[in-house]
């Protein structure tokens, strides 16, 4: 499995940090979690064909996780006028709605066309070759983590406070993409600190994480080392454009 983060910020972070994005690649078959605002671009730079990927999850609502959805679409029918009938998105309990409510404002274009939508209901889903089980995660009513398998395991965090309830959801697999939102002193509800991810990261027996969603207040050259200081595990700070193999 491939993983190239296409954002590692948020919404305050400045340029070198897009909000959130992770393009998931295993023998020519993609999946895209999460689009906040810049994810086209990313791909673009990246020299992705947007054709090629037909498989989206989108792990809660808030804008800077969801935004480029619909941009994508147009780019895609502009591409290849039925290209979003060949794609499925897998999203939180609400989707339908959600989309719905997107949808209106659009023309034929989408209508005609519309992608598949797959709703959390507490079972795995297969997206292609990508298997995901999902859990909510309290950062919003419907929001999820993720844990991914194709060849290789991958939890994905999301947004999410210190959630003992996820740990078997993340136990144990090849990489673990973690928020690290905010430093200790600054902790606020819904989000994880430096000393909450090594907790975590303890818990759930994990080896190697990659530390993102990262606030600019916590954007120091010491936020490894802060990790570090409660983990014994690899650590690595998420960048855009990080390429990471699993």
């Amino acid at each position: 499995m491939k993983l190239t983060v296409l954002g590692s910020g948020t919404m305050t972070s400045p340029p070198k940090r897009t909000p959130a994005g992770y393009l998931l690649e295993h023998n020519d078959d993609y999946l895209l979690v999460d689009m906040g605002p810049g994810i086209i671009r990313q791909l673009k730079c990246m020299e992705i064909d947007l054709l090629q990927i037909n498989n989206i999850a989108i792990s809660h609502f808030h804008l800077d996780h969801c935004s480029d959805l619909m941009a994508f679409l147009m780019n895609r029918f502009l591409l290849q006028e039925n290209a979003n009938q060949d794609l499925t998105i897998f999203g939180p309990t609400g989707l339908e709605a959600w989309f719905s409510a997107q949808a209106q404002w659009q023309g034929a274009w989408l209508h005609n066309a519309r992608p598949r939508l797959i709703a959390f209901d507490h079972q795995p889903v297969q997206l292609g070759s990508w298997q995901i089980i999902a859990a909510l995660n309290g950062h919003t009513d419907n929001s999820m983590s993720l844990r991914i398998a194709n060849g290789a395991t991958l939890f994905y965090s999301s947004d999410t406070g210190f959630q003992e309830e996820l740990v078997p959801l993340a136990r144990d697999v090849d990489l673990a993409i973690i928020e690290c939102s905010l430093p200790d002193h600054l902790k606020i509800a819904g989000h994880l600190t430096p000393s909450d991810v090594a907790r975590f990261s303890n818990l759930a027996k994990l080896q190697r994480i990659l530390a993102t969603h990262i606030y600019p207040q916590n954007d120091t050259p010491d936020l490894k080392q802060r990790i570090q200081r409660h983990f014994a595990g690899e650590v690595i700070i998420a960048s855009d454009f990080l390429t990471l193999y699993l």
